[in-house]
């Protein structure tokens, strides 16, 4: 059956209240590949999966399922639905088998949502929470099935898919998630029509109260993906795509649209006048040959040769004729469109620079950059350098932006395929955890003298096995003299054991005694003055741990002792001073401290009181306070000690590092000179003010 619709499709990935710019994890828009079973050549695959567990499940896990999905089903023959059902099935086989071994009880359950385009049909597919939803002017339509929400893969041998099935019509919109069902109003769904993708993406993120993943798609006519559509009234399919794009257009035509139209013109005129030229010339060589040679040859007819001369006209002076009106626009048109955009943004800069205050002209700064963002498209040169230099030092004076000059702390990184997740830092040490290959790693040296990776070192993956431990989650630094009688390093798995490593000294495996209510998941460590704090967010607990030779051993004490908050949805904690310091998923934090009441004739009592509505605080004109750090997704916390503390948050939303006061009031942002290849994944603080940052295998430094 020929495909008589295609789709343009954008990503939907929410984290921490705000869209992130990595693609999510197991979201799928797929073609067939170039071997597809009978009868999949020409379906459209989008598919949508998450996992839910008690254990970590790394986005690379998930797109590995959602690979194997996407190769079942088209390398099923037969109807689209039993070809779902494969797709489904092999993912419910991984989980099932994973949840039986005895060695890793994971319980994984999977959220799988699977649509496949065919013609006019759209074919939907539900196993576990999730919901399609099909979008026209003035209609919402939700496909979801609450015995789908509870019957989600990786639970029995048999998955249970839900099917849907309708028939499409160019403009409609499907948004496709494993989120649930009442995320979104039909107000703000409806609204979506008449908006480019990308605004439809913002539109659904700003209305969106919970962290989750997806894909919106539009349907078009055959041909047509990547055009955006005109909302005047309904698409003809009979309408071509120059025709489209006639229509859609601008009225006023730019210089360099002008001189190619009026090239294309004189063009024309060329040709008429060629033609009929040559044929004329034809005739006489003709005649001229019969006469000279009578008998070799009969007199050519233009008739005869002029079907082929127009077929080769039809080809050659097409490309001609655009091969000439790019060379002119590529060296003119370009070039009067790059100096159109630089003159306004420097009526722009100076607009600014005649305002009364820095805040009044900020308006005029943005606009200039957003000129210069235009103009440098078309063309770059030394003034559109400086110009941008100007400008931006003007806007990050206004928004206490600070860039900073990140240099790689060694050459090559840590290994072609490290992937770094956690840092710990000395004046002259630092360690790194590679989670990828499950390696901590050292190098020795200073930021001024540059680091050097320490071949000798021995820890965990560097020449030693521990059998018991697990996959490292965190590491942290142990001042000397510590367990092993030096200043080191301790790594620790989710289930509470801990690996001790130092430079010079062999490495030392220990385990934390379980709490008795046992451990659920440990998600981060910290160590101050002696003690080792746990954060478990699935027990709702931090534990402490006392110190005994270096070693952090004994009965856990709880730290929330009477007033028990819910940690659910924590990911970082740090000690500052004599406060405990939560960060959640979503941006908010706890900020609370233990007080020991007097001396009685019982045991000494130990209340925790915490801020109840800590709000990050910004200084700036027109910023208000809010519960969460605006325009960021904080992913780690570090605190800087004295004599300026302070809490540093890793933003992986910029690629950037947020800095705060101890009351919460906003310093600086601090972004590289230079944008990161890759997403900031850890961050640390090392003596006496220095920053590393973790992207991809490189650790890079700087110094606020």
């Amino acid at each position: 059956m020929p495909q008589l619709f295609e789709a343009d499709v954008a990503l939907l990935h929410i984290a921490g209240g705000a869209a992130r710019i990595t693609p999510p994890a197991g979201t799928l828009a797929q073609t067939a590949p170039r071997r597809a079973a009978r009868g999949r050549a020409d379906d459209y695959l989008l598919l949508n999966m998450a996992l839910r567990t008690s254990r970590h499940a790394t986005p690379s896990m998930i797109d590995h399922l959602a690979q194997l999905s996407s190769r079942a089903y088209y390398g099923m023959p037969g109807s689209v639905t039993s070809a779902i059902r494969e797709a489904a099935a092999i993912v419910n086989d991984r989980l099932v088998d994973a949840n039986q071994r005895e060695e890793t009880p994971t319980q994984f359950q999977g959220n799988w949502m699977g649509a496949v385009l065919r013609g006019r049909d759209l074919y939907i597919g539900q196993a576990g929470r999730g919901q399609a939803i099909l979008i026209r002017p003035g209609t919402v339509t939700r496909f979801t099935s609450q015995e789908a929400d509870e019957r989600p893969l990786g639970v029995s041998i048999t998955p249970f898919i839900r099917y849907h099935h309708l028939e499409v019509k160019a403009g409609d919109l499907i948004v496709l998630s494993t989120a649930s069902s009442e995320v979104w109003s039909d107000a703000t769904l409806s609204g979506l029509t008449t908006l480019e993708l990308n605004q439809a993406i913002e539109r659904l993120v700003a209305a969106s109260g919970q962290d989750l993943t997806g894909l919106l798609a539009r349907i078009v006519h055959e041909g047509q993906a990547g055009m955006q559509p005109a909302f005047s009234g309904p698409s003809d399919p009979d309408t071509t795509k120059a025709d489209r794009l006639s229509r859609s257009a601008p009225r006023k035509a730019s210089p360099a649209g002008q001189l190619v139209t009026a090239f294309n013109e004189s063009i024309q005129r060329a040709l008429g006048s060629v033609r009929g030229g040559f044929y004329k010339a034809l005739e006489f060589v003709s005649a001229f040959l019969a006469r000279v040679a009578p008998g070799i040859t009969e007199p050519l007819h233009p008739d005869a040769l002029s079907r082929r001369l127009l077929a080769a006209t039809a080809v050659i002076v097409p490309v001609v004729v655009v091969l000439i009106a790019a060379l002119i626009y590529s060296s003119r048109g370009r070039s009067e469109q790059f100096q159109t955009y630089l003159d306004q943004a420097y009526a722009s800069v100076a607009s600014a620079q005649l305002k009364a205050s820095a805040e009044d002209a900020r308006g005029d700064w943005e606009n200039a950059l957003r000129l210069l963002n235009q103009a440098e498209q078309y063309d770059q040169n030394d003034q559109s350098k400086t110009l941008r230099q100007q400008v931006q030092a003007s806007l990050d004076a206004l928004n206490l932006v600070v860039r900073l000059d990140f240099q790689p702390v060694v050459g090559g990184g840590f290994g072609s395929d490290a992937e770094i997740t956690s840092i710990a830092a000395s004046t002259t040490d630092l360690y790194v955890l590679d989670s990828r290959n499950q390696i901590v790693r050292h190098a020795w040296g200073s930021p001024e003298r540059g680091f050097k990776i320490d071949s000798a070192f021995e820890c965990l993956g560097t020449g030693i096995t521990f059998q018991n431990m697990g996959e490292p989650i965190d590491i942290v630094l142990q001042e000397g003299p510590g367990a092993l009688g030096a200043e080191g390093v301790v790594a620790i798995d989710s289930d509470g054991t801990l690996v001790y490593c130092a430079p010079d000294r062999q490495p030392a495996l220990a385990e934390l005694t379980a709490p008795d209510i046992g451990w659920g998941r440990i998600q981060a460590i910290d160590v101050y003055a002696g003690r080792l704090y746990v954060l478990d967010p699935v027990v709702n607990a931090v534990w402490i741990y006392e110190a005994t030779g270096g070693f952090f051993s004994g009965t856990p004490e709880l730290y929330f002792v009477e007033e028990v908050r819910d940690l659910h949805g924590a990911i970082d904690l740090a000690f500052a001073q004599d406060e405990l310091v939560v960060l959640y998923a979503d941006g908010r934090l706890d900020r609370c401290r233990r007080i020991r009441g007097a001396e009685s004739d019982e045991a000494s009592r130990i209340r925790v009181e915490c801020d109840p509505q800590p709000s990050f605080q910004d200084d700036r004109p027109g910023r208000q306070s809010t519960a969460q750090i605006p325009g960021a997704v904080a992913a780690e916390m570090s605190y800087s000690a004295p004599p300026e503390p302070s809490l540093f948050f890793l933003d992986v939303l910029n690629n950037s590092v947020f800095h705060y006061s101890m009351r919460l009031v906003y310093q600086a942002q601090y972004i590289p000179q230079e944008p990161f290849e890759q997403e900031l994944s850890a961050m640390t603080l090392g003596p006496p003010n220095d920053l590393y940052v973790g992207a991809g295998s490189q650790v890079y430094h700087a110094r606020p």
